[in-house]
């Protein structure tokens, strides 16, 4: 399976983003093409244009960031997939952004389902030692509620190098510190899984402590995602990747059952 990665382009405030003037003519030209299948999906008009290895999601009216319009087509280059995405949104910025972020985290979801790490065959008689999942227990409820009480400092202290390599420490806390506000107060968090294997990561060997979490917050029903944990030579943990998704109520509104349970899916929420 080849390796997906995603490349998001910001939303643009201009035709250019999409090639068309507006939500409404890209629309009405793909309604136009007799290749293109257009479906009404959980409250989106849907354009799957197969030939162009490209899917279109359309606002309906009602939806806080109508009129707006989001293009996502796949790209092979040199064995590698990515999604590339465009939108044009010509709602408050403040709605656009929130339909943004959802589409970012749908896609992420996707990345990680298509492209999970590969684990090396482990040797028989290896086995996780009951200490190393204690400590991987106790180090995700202290980064959790390090978050939760916005002590980012102490949270940002438990992150490996490839995940400060990725951001500063002022715009990851920027970003936390986003996400929590929008996400409302924490009502409920569970460690569902803790798995601990044994892998190769570019090419050295290690271990390491997959965590899949669930809960809830006071504007997000459903929230779920993981942690990943690597040992380090002295035994501690430092946190090499994480994943929060969450389907907000007002998301979750407009959802049926069925729809809300196909979403979970896609964020592969263990239950």
């Amino acid at each position: 399976m080849i390796d997906l990665l995603i490349l998001l382009a910001a939303a643009a405030a201009t035709p250019d983003s999409i090639g068309y003037p507006s939500a409404a003519a890209a629309l009405e030209a793909l309604k136009a093409r007799g290749d293109v299948a257009i479906t009404e999906e959980g409250g989106w008009t849907v354009a799957d244009d197969k030939a162009g290895h490209t899917l279109w999601s359309f606002t309906r009216p009602g939806h806080p960031a109508h009129p707006a319009a989001v293009r996502r087509t796949v790209v092979v280059e040199n064995g590698q997939a990515s999604i590339r995405m465009n939108a044009l949104c010509q709602a408050k910025r403040e709605a656009c952004d929130n339909m943004l972020e959802e589409f970012r985290r749908m896609n992420a979801a996707l990345q990680q389902s298509l492209a999970p790490p590969k684990a090396v065959s482990a040797t028989p008689a290896w086995q996780p030692t009951a200490p190393q999942k204690i400590r991987v227990e106790a180090l995700s409820k202290a980064y959790f509620a390090e978050k939760d009480a916005a002590r980012y400092a102490e949270a940002w202290a438990r992150l490996g190098a490839g995940l400060r390599q990725q951001w500063t420490f002022e715009d990851w806390r920027d970003a936390m510190a986003a996400s929590a506000a929008r996400a409302g107060s924490v009502q409920q968090r569970e460690l569902k899984k803790v798995t601990i294997y044994r892998s190769s990561q570019s090419g050295a060997p290690g271990t390491y402590a997959a965590v899949d979490f669930t809960g809830r917050f006071a504007n997000a029903e459903t929230y779920c995602g993981y942690l990943v944990w690597s040992e380090q030579a002295d035994g501690s943990f430092l946190l090499m990747r994480e994943e929060e998704n969450y389907i907000y109520n007002e998301t979750a509104a407009r959802l049926t059952a069925e729809q809300r349970l196909k979403m979970k899916g896609v964020f592969r929420c263990v239950e």
